[in-house]
């Protein structure tokens, strides 16, 4: 089949070349922008079953006018002393123009002042040396609207610290959901385009220093930009056209759910570097064998069938592995990864299509200047001495050589010193923290810093709890009483600072009596803010705010609702409780990131069973060797772990406090680092069967690994480069993540590939537990020669 293909492209390549640069101008032409159709926010896309989502229902069910998903919050602070009568007229002023932000287009549904009734006093510090002005916000904190919103407010906050009545020392900051989501998705924007920039330079200038052949760059480089160019087109057009099937037990019995098609902002992250790196490598090993032929005496045209001929079941081996390791997502319940990993496998699928066609049309039209002005030249040996790969560098001959002569010591010396490592792996720990993500420097986090130093950090983003109880009557006496009775049950509770109900509007503790407090339970807003206003649950559902002592991303946060579910269970299971029976759903930022924690561990474990099972069966398939398969497969996976120790390592020492890894790191490392770590295996040990036909088990063995070792290096180091653009960016996760696969690779690249792996297969040989020796081929006439 590749011979076939090889040969058309061979004798094609004009129509070719035309048809890929004709389809790269018609998506261009006809498909919608990438930022058209793109799309963020983590909290929205997590499945409709989860406690906060099924809040945020009820939430709209109940109080239909509480439009608001996050927050923007205004810290103003005068720093030596109270804040002064000038100040507060600055704030009041302030404060009034924000209300009407929705005229400009600001998605403000309500500001909440110094001066709102009910909770205004809740928003002066105690020691009255800062106050608040909380903006409520119609979109979700993550979504990408929030970079315009908080844009267009720092506009207009720059403009109040430079107006004339400005008061000298005052500072005014912004903290809040919405500003740490806006902050984060600029910051995401930022990444997007130093990793595209840096990967293409980087790209180029490895492929400079190693080949030194500005031809040979031109043929990945144009191969890679015209897939990215049409690939990206296909998955945007895809969005607005396309839904996607995703098998589901329903009642026991498989069933499939049909689901809209969406993409991400920080996808195209992903899609730039892995294009660029697993397409360079595919490129470079096509070019490499296409050297080889050269080598041998062969005309140039037949050259280029040869190579694909050759190598076209490694490069489809090696790309369904990574593939159909991204394509597994599709079953995870988050939407973001069951979206973004099927984009990028499409993506790859294409890149992979242009690196069997466009790349060798390419070579074939450029075949006399590919290596210029290093021009293979080919010249005979005699067949059968150790002269046969003298062209490859020595220290290859001198690896291959030591582990065939000790290949056991060597394989338990590698796993015994990487074992601490991979122990540090096996359970490192994850962060949601959405501001340890973001520098210093960052507007929300000066902000959010400055909050802390007067209000408790919960006062950002309260935990909303909502209680439904059919049949109950939370306006009467008795519901008032119970409400009571909970308020200070969740006050009681570690880890609270306060809780805002319908009893204690104020957040004050509970029992406390004041005048001020009587005259706010009797007012209207009261009522609105805590009962049910739609009519069919009137005095059904009431909710209470609560206020924690910790950051809403924290991990500390997101155990204090652990906390506060498990108490509230209890009592809707007493059947001796009045809340028997009753329903507790929860909303907020902290609810979101505390449902978003248990459902990306559970998608993480599953997708790791689907990617190892999807990659061992791509590796059964081509290698046809069971036994061998595994140990693969459990290469990879001992890379994966002492990859991820080591980073924890690092960036514990760099970090201070350090909480761990961004959530993000472990799932995408795994499924990339299995999928393409298994690329330089697939290559390597086909290279061994096809040598061992004609020259037997451990000399094939040898000849394999001197012949490519030096490519394999080569395209790790660009793989790796590629991955390594991806630490040009502010986000500490993606920088995480650019680092841990840039390391994975090198280690796949340096210790896996060219010393577990031929380890093993010696140890195998050598025992005889393989099937019996083949019969040997004549060997062919081998010509080498020198660049």
């Amino acid at each position: 089949m590749y011979r076939r293909l090889a040969e058309l492209v061979s004798r094609r390549w004009p129509v070719v070349i035309v048809l890929w640069l004709a389809a790269a101008a018609g998506v261009r032409f006809a498909a919608p922008r990438w930022d058209d159709v793109t799309r963020d926010g983590d909290l929205a896309y997590l499945p409709a079953e989860t406690p906060s989502a099924r809040g945020e229902k009820l939430l709209r069910e109940a109080f239909p006018n509480h439009r608001s998903k996050s927050q923007i919050v205004l810290v103003c602070e005068r720093a030596d002393g109270p804040l002064s009568s000038n100040d507060l007229s600055v704030l009041l002023d302030l404060s009034k123009r924000l209300a009407t932000a929705e005229d400009e287009g600001l998605p403000v549904v309500d500001v909440w002042s110094p001066w709102t009734e009910v909770i205004g006093k809740k928003l002066v510090s105690h020691d009255r040396q800062a106050a608040l002005i909380v903006l409520l916000i119609r979109n979700e904190f993550m979504a990408v609207d929030n970079i315009r919103v908080l844009k267009r407010l720092q506009e207009l906050l720059v403009l109040e610290r430079e107006a004339a009545e400005f008061p000298a020392g005052l500072r005014l900051e912004v903290s809040g959901s919405a500003a740490i989501g806006g902050d984060m998705l600029t910051a995401a924007q930022e990444s997007i385009a130093n990793t595209e920039t840096a990967t293409i330079v980087l790209v180029v200038l490895i492929l400079l220093l190693v080949y030194r052949a500005p031809a040979l760059i031109a043929i990945p480089m144009i191969t890679i930009g015209v897939a990215i160019v049409v690939s990206l087109g296909l998955v945007a057009a895809l969005t607005e056209h396309c839904r996607l099937p995703r098998m589901q037990l329903i009642g026991g019995a498989p069933a499939v759910e049909w689901l809209d098609f969406r993409v991400f902002k920080t996808t195209k992250i992903f899609v730039v570097v892995i294009l660029f790196g697993c397409g360079t490598d595919f490129c470079l090993f096509l070019i490499a064998r296409f050297k080889e032929e050269l080598l041998r005496g062969v005309e140039r045209g037949q050259a280029v069938t040869n190579a694909l001929a050759h190598v076209g079941e490694a490069l489809v081996g090696s790309a369904m592995t990574t593939i159909l390791g991204l394509g597994t997502m599709l079953f995870a319940d988050f939407g973001k990864y069951r979206n973004s990993g099927p984009a990028i496998a499409i993506c790859l699928a294409v890149t992979l299509a242009a690196c069997l066609t466009l790349a060798p049309a390419l070579m074939r039209a450029m075949s006399r200047f590919v290596f210029w002005p290093f021009a293979p030249t080919a010249k005979p040996v005699s067949p059968g001495t150790d002269d046969e790969t003298g062209r490859e560098s020595r220290l290859w001959h001198r690896i291959s050589r030591g582990i065939l002569a000790r290949p056991g010591s060597i394989l338990v010396v590698s796993l015994l010193v990487m074992a601490p490592l991979a122990y540090r792996g096996w359970n490192v720990s994850v962060t949601y923290d959405l501001l340890e993500e973001l520098p210093a420097d960052r507007a929300s986090v000066v902000g959010t810093n400055l909050l802390k130093r007067h209000f408790p950090a919960g006062d950002m983003a309260p935990i909303t709890v909502l209680v439904e109880q059919p049949g109950a009557d939370f306006e009467g006496r008795e519901g008032t009483k119970q409400i009571a009775n909970l308020t200070k049950l969740l006050y009681n509770t570690s880890g609270v600072e306060s809780v805002r109900s319908l009893t204690e509007p104020l957040g004050d503790r509970p029992g406390a009596i004041r005048l001020a407090k009587l005259a706010v339970l009797r007012h209207p807003r009261t009522k609105a803010l805590y009962l049910a206003q739609s009519p069919e649950l009137a005095g059904q559902v009431t909710r209470f705010d609560v206020i924690s002592h910790y950051d809403p991303f924290s991990v500390q946060a997101i155990e204090l609702v652990d906390r506060i579910d498990d108490r509230l269970q209890q009592l809707t299971e007493d059947e001796t409780s009045p809340w028997h029976g009753a329903n507790f759903t929860y909303t907020g930022t902290t609810a979101g990131i505390r449902d978003l924690r248990a459902v990306t561990l559970s998608d993480q474990a599953l997708i790791q069973r689907l990617v190892v099972i999807a990659v061992l069966g791509v590796l059964i398939v081509i290698l046809r060797r069971p036994l061998i398969c595994a140990y693969l497969i459990v290469t990879v996976l001992f890379s994966y772990l002492v990859t991820i120790g080591v980073t924890e390592l690092v960036f514990s020492s760099l970090y201070e406090p350090f909480t761990g890894l961004d959530w993000k790191v472990p799932i995408f490392l795994f499924v990339i680092l299995t999928a393409v770590g298994e690329d330089y295996n697939i290559f390597l040990v086909t290279r061994v069967l096809e040598e061992q036909r004609r020259r037997g088990l451990l000399e094939g063995l040898r000849v394999a690994v001197v012949r490519t070792g030096g490519i394999i290096t080569s395209c790790g180091v660009i793989m790796a480069g590629t991955f390594i653009s991806m630490t040009f960016g502010s986000l500490r996760g993606i920088l995480e993540l650019g680092f841990a696969l840039s390391l994975g690779v090198l280690l796949d690249t340096l210790v896996v590939r060219p010393v577990l792996v031929p380890a093993f297969l010696a140890v195998l040989y050598q025992w005889r537990q393989l099937a019996p020796q083949p019969v040997l081929e004549p060997p062919d006439r081998e010509w080498v020669g020198g660049s």
